[in-house]
């Protein structure tokens, strides 16, 4: 191991050093002596391991021993200051080349145990199935697709028309009446031809319709809205095959997601029946459709483009863990009009059904990690 300092910055003011991290995280640390300050300068090189680093300190300033260092270097990791310039870059030039962006991203939450290079690489070893290829599945197939997802199903049974061109841009003018699943793999090839992509026509009539696409499956992203089972069925699948899915949805004057990590999170079912739960606001219930509610999408291209945004995002949590999901067991809202956020927080139902369907060895974690 080489440690070595992120981009950052300093001043000393007085005793104290200042720190800057990537123009946001301001950290103040203690460094009467100046022993902090040299110890800066030298993980800024990255070029020594532990023992050299002890050696270049006593020359410079005073002994120390590796017990101290260590100490020294793993509080400067826990402010995530530090990444392991040794770390093997397991990615092609290619693949360094085209994910620059998102290596880069992925640097500001790198440390000493996991590299930049590490997180890019869950996600090309990834496969996510895509239920739908609409206004969010065209939009969160763009956005993983440009993040370097290795594997992708996409699953829809319809074919295209003019009025999808409002919100769904994978599709051209020219495209009218061919099958949208087809033309959606057509451009994820062409976008990525590293990606493997398979094109699934059907209708989905039950959960077992979606355990069937699950294979190897590391995340499901849900974005139809019928028949008006379809969410309780893709959550029974997901959950009984321990498969996390995130699903997305444009209402009327808000858009909402929420997420299921079978065994750690509650589930849909769980809303349904815990005290004071209740669907979420997806779809129209039977009473709206007695009383003429209509079914007309009124989700238009910027609001596709946001809640396929969160979607996507919050994906990568799941292929990364760069960061914990934040929408595992509870429904996040955006108001269009005013920009507020709501969260409404999911209650775990002991008796739940669905979750009795986890593997066992996936809900003994459900005890020691949580979420929502």
């Amino acid at each position: 191991m080489r440690p070595m300092l992120k981009n950052v910055l300093w001043q000393r003011h007085g005793e104290d050093l200042y720190l800057v991290a990537d123009s946001e995280a301001q950290v103040v640390l203690s460094d009467p002596a100046g022993g902090v300050e040299a110890l800066l300068c030298l993980l800024r090189e990255g070029t020594r391991d532990l023992g050299q680093l002890a050696a270049a300190l006593a020359d410079r300033v005073a002994p120390c021993t590796e017990a101290e260092l260590s100490e020294a270097l793993g509080a400067l990791d826990e402010l995530g200051l530090l990444i392991d310039a040794a770390a093997p870059v397991d990615l092609s030039s290619y693949q360094s080349a085209r994910y620059a962006s998102n290596l880069a991203f992925f640097a500001t939450f790198a440390s000493l145990a996991r590299s930049a290079a590490s997180f890019q690489r869950g996600l090309l070893d990834a496969h996510v199935v895509f239920l739908g290829t609409g206004g969010l599945g065209s939009s969160a197939i763009q956005a993983l697709a440009g993040a370097g997802v290795g594997r992708m199903t996409l699953v829809d049974n319809d074919v295209v028309e003019l009025r999808n061109f409002a919100r769904q841009y994978l599709y051209r003018e020219d495209d009218v009446g061919r099958v949208k699943v087809d033309r959606a793999a057509e451009w994820v090839r062409a976008y990525n031809s590293a990606v493997d992509v398979r094109a699934v026509r059907c209708w989905i009539g039950g959960p077992d319709d979606v355990t069937d696409l699950l294979t190897d499956a590391d995340l499901v992203v849900s974005g139809v809205d019928h028949p008006d089972e379809i969410d309780l069925w893709v959550n029974q699948a997901c959950v009984s095959s321990a498969v996390p899915y995130v699903r997305g949805g444009m209402l009327a004057r808000r858009v909402t997601y929420w997420s299921v990590d079978p065994g750690r999170s509650a589930c849909l079912e769980c809303d349904r029946h815990a005290p004071g739960g209740h669907a979420p606001e997806l779809g129209v219930t039977e009473e709206q459709m007695r009383t003429g509610l209509d079914r007309v999408n009124r989700g238009i291209g910027p609001v596709a483009s946001l809640v396929g945004a969160m979607v996507g995002l919050e994906a990568l949590r799941y292929l990364t863990g760069f960061a914990p999901p934040i929408a595992a067991g509870c429904e996040r809202f955006c108001d269009l009009a005013s920009g507020a956020e709501e969260v409404r927080t999911w209650q775990r139902w002991p008796d739940c059904p669905a979750c009795a369907t986890v593997p066992a060895s996936r809900r003994t974690l459900a005890g020691t990690r949580s979420h929502g």
